[in-house]
């Protein structure tokens, strides 16, 4: 049943003494409600054609009179891309699909009512015969005509702001695709040859950032299917077997910086809310620390992304510090006594940074890098791989006996979990307690990150050595050690000849389906193969998988089928994907 939309509040009037201005409100501040109106409508855009809709409100006082307030009303969306205001008439554009809501507010006091936006397109790619849709519609099904997926991966799950869509897919003796993205709310179907131009690799699609959000925006399950026709014969056609995309109830947000070892290779940004705008090098041609071609490999972000500590040519160089706003040297790495470092950690407030260099650890003074306190082993161990916890109370660190190669930090073959506490305010740490140790279950630990709540530690896993080691694993375990170690094998992460690495998390929590259940993303570096674009795999890219802390608490695998974090260029080794809470404009 169709209801209207009461809110009741505290009704605010401040029309002027006297006036009797239709649209006015009476002088008295008497408590009353809002209606908007119409109703819970629902609209359906169909091929990117906007529907207007006009609302009116309504006060209603404690004594029932009613008045029309249209004229005084401030009408917005709960989600804006659904549609654009003028006055009291709303233009839907099929921008958003699904259920949102139309609010109003008149003196303070506001109402709300429901609108369903519908969107159904068909999109016909250039190249592709105007006819071939009705073709599509017509022809029967042909099981030998049926491509095959091979990206994504069935029951991925994506933020609504991914940004681009990759469908991959083979196929024998076709030439032409229906793609179809739907759910209750959403309609979508896409004719294509599958080659693109600049890279006639077949076959594969892109739904670019503008046309995959208001596909995910209903934040409800959707479903693929891919179809094949061949020109010659349109009287057949063969469907792959569906798969499901899932979405999450919120936006992604946050700003992942990377390096790339390609040409030009140096560290490269991206701003998570914004996919529309590509990654960009963080240092201009020139302005390279070192000088162009540098290695800067090994960089961290402070969390609120205002502070960048690098090590600058390659391993056992130099350390340095960067104001990201304005790239001011915090620490110099020109002067007669450079600091070194391989890795480094900062403080949740930024303030101090924790670096390790030749198996040793010291906590530093951000602003200008003075060594504020040494940070003791355990006797016979060699440090590396630190991370601060986001609370700043504790630090979780690898140690080795043995880094084989000249206590090389970032050539380490028997490393164990470590963890203790830090006291921020005294510069001092407590003593050290093993979570994982050397050679458990035949492998050693690396790169430890804690969760955005403090509450997990994501590492790496492998026999032996650390760096670049193809069998490298992804397992997650309990920051206190109450719980043993998970090996992500969902989301492809315990499979060798990969090189699964370098976890780390975004930095917020989302969360997912109708229970609101609570995630976090997690980044890794991998060679796996990306569908056609990357078939044979082999370079390194940045993927993402869910993480469920509740499913993990139960002993369940908590992580989901990964996905290809799709800003990247397919011709570039990436790595070391670190994350921070913004981008700062520079």
């Amino acid at each position: 049943m169709m209801m209207r939309a009461i809110v009741a509040s505290a009704f605010l009037l401040t029309a002027a003494c006297g006036d009797d201005t239709p649209n006015k409100l009476p002088d008295a501040p008497p408590v009353g409600s809002l209606i908007i109106e119409p109703p819970d409508v629902q609209v359906t855009v169909e091929n990117g054609v906007a529907v207007v809709q006009s609302y009116r409100a309504t006060a209603v006082d404690p004594d029932g009179t009613q008045r029309d307030v249209t004229g005084i009303t401030t009408f917005t969306l709960r989600d804006p891309q659904y549609g654009n205001w003028t006055g009291s008439s709303l233009a839907v554009t099929g921008m958003g699909s699904g259920p949102t809501r139309v609010i109003g507010n008149a003196n303070g006091v506001t109402g709300d009512t429901g609108l369903t936006v519908f969107v159904k397109d068909r999109v016909v790619d250039p190249g592709v015969d105007p006819s071939v849709p009705g073709g599509f519609d017509a022809a029967t099904e042909d099981p030998t005509l049926a491509p095959t997926i091979v990206y994504p991966l069935d029951k991925i799950l994506v933020p609504p702001n991914l940004g681009q869509f990759d469908v991959h897919w083979t196929t024998g003796n076709t030439n032409v695709f229906e793609l179809r993205m739907s759910n209750e709310y959403v309609d979508i179907k896409r004719y294509t040859t599958g080659l693109d131009p600049q890279n006639p690799v077949p076959f594969w699609t892109i739904f670019q950032p503008n046309q995959w959000y208001p596909i995910a925006s209903s934040r409800q399950q959707l479903t693929l299917r891919v179809a094949a026709m061949n020109t010659s014969d349109t009287s057949k056609k063969g469907t792959a077997p569906e798969q499901h995309v899932d979405v999450t109830n919120e936006d992604a947000r946050g700003g992942i910086y990377y390096w790339t070892t390609s040409t030009p290779q140096g560290i490269f940004r991206y701003e998570v809310t914004t996919p529309n705008v590509p990654p960009a090098p963080f240092f201009p041609g020139g302005a390279e620390p070192g000088g162009s071609g540098n290695c800067m490999g090994c960089h961290t972000l402070s969390r609120d992304g205002s502070k960048i500590a690098l090590t600058i040519d390659g391993g056992d160089g130099r350390g340095t510090v960067y104001d990201v706003a304005d790239r001011r040297v915090m620490v110099p790495f020109d002067s007669g006594t450079p600091a070194y470092w391989n890795f480094a950690t900062f403080s949740p407030d930024g303030t101090r940074l924790l670096t390790v260099k030749n198996g040793l650890m010291s906590l530093r003074a951000t602003e200008g890098g003075a060594e504020l306190a040494p940070i003791p082993n355990r006797a016979g161990k060699l440090a590396t791989h630190p991370e601060i916890s986001p609370d700043g109370t504790r630090l979780v660190n690898v140690e080795s006996a043995d880094s084989g190669f000249g206590q090389t930090d970032y050539f380490v073959f028997d490393g164990a979990l470590v963890v203790r506490s830090f006291d921020q305010a005294t510069n001092t740490f407590g003593p050290v307690k093993e979570l994982v140790a050397q050679g458990a279950d035949g492998l050693d630990s690396y790169y430890p990150s804690f969760s955005p709540d403090g509450q997990w530690i994501v590492f790496t896993r492998a026999p032996g050595l650390s760096y670049n080691n193809l069998n490298a694993e992804t397992w997650v375990m309990k920051a206190d050690g109450t719980q043993a170690p998970i090996k992500l094998q969902v989301a492809g992460l315990a499979q060798g000849n990969l090189t699964n690495s370098w976890a780390r998390w975004v930095p917020f929590a989302q969360t997912f389906g109708g229970t609101n259940e609570t995630m976090f993303y997690l980044t890794f570096s991998s060679q796996r193969p990306f569908g056609v674009r990357i078939p044979g795999g082999g370079l390194p890219q940045i993927w993402m998988t869910p993480f469920f802390p509740a499913r993990a608490a139960a002993g369940q695998d908590p992580s989901g089928p990964a996905f290809r974090v799709p800003f990247q260029d397919v011709t570039t080794g990436n790595h070391i994907a670190q994350w921070t809470q913004t981008v700062v404009v520079q």
